[in-house]
């Protein structure tokens, strides 16, 4: 029986000073189904949001600082530093600042780097570095003449071990499909341009890369070969113009057309879901220059031109 015609039925019976009682008792027996009908629909409706409905975990800039290792036949820390300060100003005057501004501290008895003291944003600001094992661990930053003895927390190390391991943890129980990563995923591609050779890349593998399960039919079905998919961002390309570091890394990406010259790509999931990755710089052109970039492909395909030398 039509449900409006009933409850219509009913309304036009007591309007006439009389209740059609086939037509209330019809009425009333509507009532007690109504609540079955709608958890019917709303079953259905969850059942078919399961079907289409997925998670994935996203993150971006956990790159570690700098990693400074001393053992014999390792580069000079010096020339490490020159060329993280030549970012910003001539190679001459980077060098005479580092020279100058930036102070190692080694343990007596290991002669292990554990400590460096350098020049931060203003005259009046300095970084102190922890060191173990060659990496940075700690950044603090004091201001000597605003804040003296107040050292504020930059940067912990164990920050970004923490980020990779729930997200591992999540995408192997299958809480996560896969992973977004929005870039900076290491400091430079001066000490190494792959998984084997760059202590950067090699520590991305280690707690995130291969610790990833491989991906499911579903994933293969829409094109992807793996479970982390990355945005190239400016730390990618600094010291790797050529993006080998990436490439290494993440080889499936040249799948989506991704190369030297064209940093963005897309790609579907589900049919519903389109994850567009850009390539973005939101620096001067002075910070531009030293990634060593030739030119900002966007992805309405404008070419931005940067002119400059590569730090390569």
């Amino acid at each position: 029986m039509d449900e409006h015609r009933v409850f219509g039925d009913v309304t036009s019976a007591y309007r006439k000073g009389g209740l059609n009682r086939r037509g209330l008792l019809s009425g009333l027996a509507m009532i007690p189904a109504v609540p079955a009908i709608l958890a019917g629909a709303a079953t259905k409706a969850a059942a078919q949001s399961a079907d289409s409905g997925f998670s994935f975990a996203a993150c971006g800039d956990s790159r570690p600082m700098m990693y400074l290792p001393t053992k014999g036949g390792q580069p000079d820390l010096v020339k490490l530093f020159v060329e993280m300060f030549g970012l910003v100003m001539p190679d001459k005057v980077a060098e005479e600042v580092v020279k100058r501004d930036v102070k190692m501290i080694f343990d007596p008895v290991t002669k292990d780097l554990t400590h460096v003291v350098m020049p931060f944003m203003s005259k009046t600001e300095v970084m102190t570095l922890s060191v173990d094992q060659g990496w940075v661990t700690r950044a603090t930053v004091e201001d000597v003449k605003l804040l003296p003895g107040v050292h504020r927390e930059m940067f912990q190390l164990e920050g970004g071990d923490w980020v990779a391991r729930e997200i591992v943890q999540h995408v192997q129980s299958g809480r996560a499909k896969f992973v977004i990563n929005s870039g900076d995923v290491v400091w430079w591609g001066n000490q190494g341009l792959s998984v084997e050779d760059s202590p950067y890349w090699k520590r991305v593998n280690d707690t995130m890369l291969k610790l990833l399960p491989p991906p499911d039919d579903e994933m293969r079905a829409a094109g992807l070969e793996g479970r982390w998919y990355l945005s190239v961002g400016n730390h990618e390309v600094w010291g790797d113009p050529k993006i080998e570091g990436t490439l290494s890394a993440v080889p499936y990406l040249k799948k989506f057309g991704v190369t030297p010259e064209r940093l963005i790509y897309k790609f579907d999931f589900k049919g519903v879901v389109r994850f567009p990755m850009e390539w973005e710089v939101r620096l001067s052109l002075t910070l531009a220059v030293g990634w060593g970039s030739t030119e900002i492909r966007r992805a309405d395909g404008a070419v931005a031109p940067v002119a400059g030398r590569s730090q390569g």
